[in-house]
């Protein structure tokens, strides 16, 4: 039987102010995880990344780095790594800034017959995204400024290449929901790419 996963995932050195408790199938693949958090915190996905589990690092394949199946995002499940109540994980995306995401199994429990398609989805969460190739810590100083002052006149490039003010109060789980399968969706589409390049 399938179990969900439960985890609380949090932007690393930003003071716990961006963050999500998110669940997710254990019949999921490590790279529907990674894809879960690069749209959950509304990133520009166009860097590569990775998720190491108690030492063990798992990659997407690329021209520089062909890797076996045992080690690829595309190949291993969660269910593969026996995942428990306490367990660790860490992923980084964007290997030139590293931004670090911490994610910690917080329950595991069976799914519910038919219940399947209701994941991955998100229970809570703060911080409305995270700011690509900007370091964690230049994330929290515009934070910190922003509760300074009380507005925020940052801004920030979208996926869209449209520009807006940046303003990490502003996170509304019910727009995450209503985007996130679309959105996982397209980047499983977008980074099927690198599949091409996984040893056979």
């Amino acid at each position: 039987m399938a179990q969900v996963i439960t985890l609380k995932i949090t932007y690393a050195d930003c003071d716990n102010r961006i963050w999500r408790e998110a669940q997710i199938s254990d019949n999921s693949y490590l790279s529907k995880l990674g894809f879960m958090v690069l749209t959950t915190f509304d990133t520009l996905a166009y860097h590569l990344f990775n998720i190491e589990y108690k030492g063990k690092l798992f990659e997407l394949p690329s021209d520089d780095s062909r890797i076996k199946p045992e080690e690829c995002l595309f190949c291993v499940k969660l269910k593969d790594l026996k995942l428990s109540v306490g367990d660790k994980l860490q992923m980084i995306y964007d290997f030139g800034c590293e931004q670090v995401f911490d994610i910690e199994v917080t329950d595991v429990s069976p799914m519910a017959r038919g219940t399947g398609t209701a994941y991955p989805k998100i229970l809570r969460g703060e911080g409305r995204r995270i700011l690509d190739d900007i370091p964690a810590e230049e994330t929290l100083e515009i934070i910190n400024n922003i509760d300074e002052t009380g507005k925020s006149d940052y801004r920030y490039l979208t996926k869209y290449n449209s520009e807006l003010i940046w303003d990490y109060r502003d996170y509304r789980l019910d727009l995450d929901n209503g985007l996130l399968k679309g959105e996982i969706e397209q980047l499983e589409d977008a980074y099927s790419y690198f599949e091409q390049f996984l040893e056979v």
